[in-house]
């Protein structure tokens, strides 16, 4: 059976974030394999816990039941166990970015209600991982098991800092990227599709990770206090997540994606937004501060990927017919 090759997490791409450089995560503990101890907190509830945690909540070293070797990921807080092939999203009290990466009660139940909600609208091509959640009653003890697939897949970001791979496979997986963000957008389920949320395999399909990262505009769990619409929600998730930190990326990264290519995914994307009748901001969008730590959206000018400029007759998809003729758009 093919296990994930852990080793593509630590291609990632360097510019990803204004704040890349806020890291309080030990040196042993971002990019090379350390024992994971699993700690007793009573004799029939034992947890995983980061070393770093530990070290920050002063644990008993005596209550230690056991060590496995696990690895960690792009993420840090989410190590990975080849021997299981699982990964443990786990509580970890340092700043990473923008804040601290602990795993609150919250947290859990958005990736309950993420992957109840999402498992509703099934779309061919796309797949959540599995996810368990662990509850404890202190929150530093929480943890999160996702299942990952026994199949040949990498981090979507692997695929354009790498370069390792065709131009039409790159396109392909953008096509994907923006077909299933807008399906599952006309369904209220807003993707926090940045590089690290997504993996492909061979054929371009995509497995999204971290479901709790699923903003649902509905007034539950998995809503944002800053969102105030729809809308909002659109642009957001859409043209931070999509196009600023995603398909802009690629096109940065890769050269070789030239105009008629870039062409091609903004005829998608508006034919996309026609096609589910989408209500996003027509003249701006919305985005986090690049210079403050605090998450509150601001108004910044309309993303290039759904400005008005004419690629096509609008509501009239004729660009690259023939990739059209051929399902590729």
């Amino acid at each position: 059976m093919t296990i994930y090759n852990i080793q593509k997490e630590y291609i990632n791409i360097t510019n990803y974030s204004p704040f890349c450089n806020i890291n309080e995560v030990s040196e042993q503990y971002r990019t090379k394999p350390f024992m994971l101890p699993y700690y007793a907190f009573s004799s029939d509830d034992v947890r995983p816990v980061h070393p770093d945690t530990f070290t920050d909540i002063a644990l008993d070293p005596r209550h230690i039941d056991r060590h496995e070797l696990v690895y960690p990921t792009s993420s840090f807080r989410t190590v990975y166990d080849p021997q299981k092939n699982v990964c443990y999203k786990l509580p970890l009290l340092r700043k990473i970015t923008r804040g601290v990466r602990d795993l609150s009660h919250l947290a859990l139940q958005r990736s309950e209600y993420g992957t109840k909600k999402m498992s509703q609208h099934p779309y061919e091509g796309f797949s959540i991982l599995p996810e368990e959640t662990h509850h404890a009653n202190d929150p530093r003890h929480n943890y999160i098991t996702r299942h990952m697939p026994y199949r040949d897949i990498s981090p979507w970001f692997f695929e354009i800092a790498s370069q390792s791979s065709s131009n039409e496979f790159q396109m392909q997986c953008m096509r994907n990227i923006i077909k299933t963000w807008m399906f599952y957008a006309s369904h209220g389920l807003f993707l926090e599709y940045h590089t690290q949320n997504i993996l492909v395999d061979r054929n371009a399909n995509i497995y999204y990770r971290d479901v709790s990262d699923v903003m649902i505009h509905d007034g539950g769990v998995s809503d944002r206090s800053w969102c105030k619409s729809a809308e909002d929600a659109l642009s957001i998730s859409f043209d931070r997540t999509v196009c600023s930190l995603n398909l802009d990326h690629a096109f940065r990264y890769n050269k070789s994606l030239d105009k008629p290519r870039h062409d091609e995914l903004k005829c998608l994307i508006q034919s996309e937004i026609e096609k589910y009748q989408l209500a996003f901001p027509s003249d701006y969008s919305l985005s986090f501060s690049l210079n403050e730590a605090v998450r509150i959206p601001q108004k910044v000018p309309l993303v290039s990927w759904r400005t008005q400029e004419s690629i096509r007759p609008q509501g009239d998809c004729k660009c690259n017919t023939s990739l059209f003729k051929l399902g590729l758009v």
